[in-house]
């Protein structure tokens, strides 16, 4: 092979390195270029609108018939401005769900809702998973909290009663129940439940064997509201405000048959409920 001499040797390293020197110049570039376009990228999503839900407590008991309380704040970000509406999911049954407000404005600052889980003696034990969304348009963001129920403490109380008139074939008439609650505390009432126990024939009825049965009645159940508050001492569903149109009532059936032995019969009613101290 034919040598080279020195002078052409030092113009082919000036070339090389020359060129290397490009090379690097030409990556250089490339790598920072690459740089820009990811951060341009981070900036534009760090701008999104959007809203973020914390709730204190994140866990809270409740005895059944009573409440829980927690505190909801509505976070903006993005430069989020708006009417956040919030609804719980998940809730056990026999729960109800309340927020103060239920729609609250948010930007440039927080939100802050109180919500009130509100259970009854129904509600069934255990801990639960309950679901908190806010939502304003297509901006939306959810947060879960724990609500355990508990068994709440049954109290003692008595229920009295007769029907407020004469009971005739196809004829009824409601029912005042009387509460006497002996206990120096409001009694929360719930699932009150109006049966025959048995019937007093005149006796008349009892010498001519004309029968009268249960079977001659119609029982319909209270329809009020549960819960409802009987207060120390004795009250009854009139004193209580509660409509006539929502206490117990009791008919005598308009029967084919003879029902002369229901004539002046005295109903013997048995009364049941539950109560629990607030």
């Amino acid at each position: 092979m034919p040598s080279i001499d020195e002078p052409y040797r030092s113009k082919i390293r000036t070339v090389r390195a020359g060129a290397k020197a490009l090379l690097a110049g030409f990556f250089l570039v490339v790598l920072t270029a690459g740089v820009v376009v990811a951060a341009g990228n981070s900036s534009q999503s760090s701008s999104q609108k959007g809203i973020s839900l914390q709730v204190a407590p994140a866990s809270k008991s409740a005895t059944q018939g009573t409440s829980a309380s927690y505190n909801v704040v509505v976070q903006p970000s993005g430069g989020f401005t708006g009417n956040v509406s919030l609804a719980a999911s998940g809730l056990p049954a026999g729960t109800v769900a309340s927020f103060s407000p239920a729609t609250v404005a948010v930007g440039p600052g927080s939100g802050n809702v109180a919500l009130n889980l509100s259970t009854t003696s129904a509600t069934p034990l255990g801990t639960f998973t309950v679901t908190v969304k806010g939502t304003s348009g297509t901006v939306s963001s959810a947060v879960d909290i724990s609500l355990t129920v508990t068994a709440g403490q049954h109290q003692q109380f008595s229920i009295s009663g007769s029907p407020a008139g004469v009971l005739a074939p196809g004829y009824g008439a409601p029912i005042d129940l009387q509460l006497a609650n002996p206990g120096n505390s409001n009694l929360s009432i719930t699932g009150l439940t109006v049966s025959i126990a048995g019937i007093a024939r005149t006796a008349q009825a009892v010498a001519n064997n004309r029968p009268c049965n249960p079977s001659d009645y119609a029982i319909v159940q209270f329809s009020g509201s549960y819960p409802f508050t009987a207060p120390p001492g004795n009250s009854s569903l009139s004193a209580l405000r509660i409509p006539s149109s929502q206490w117990p009532r009791i008919q005598m059936l308009n029967s084919s048959a003879n029902q002369d032995g229901c004539k002046g019969a005295t109903l013997q009613l048995s009364y049941s409920g539950t109560a629990q101290g607030n």
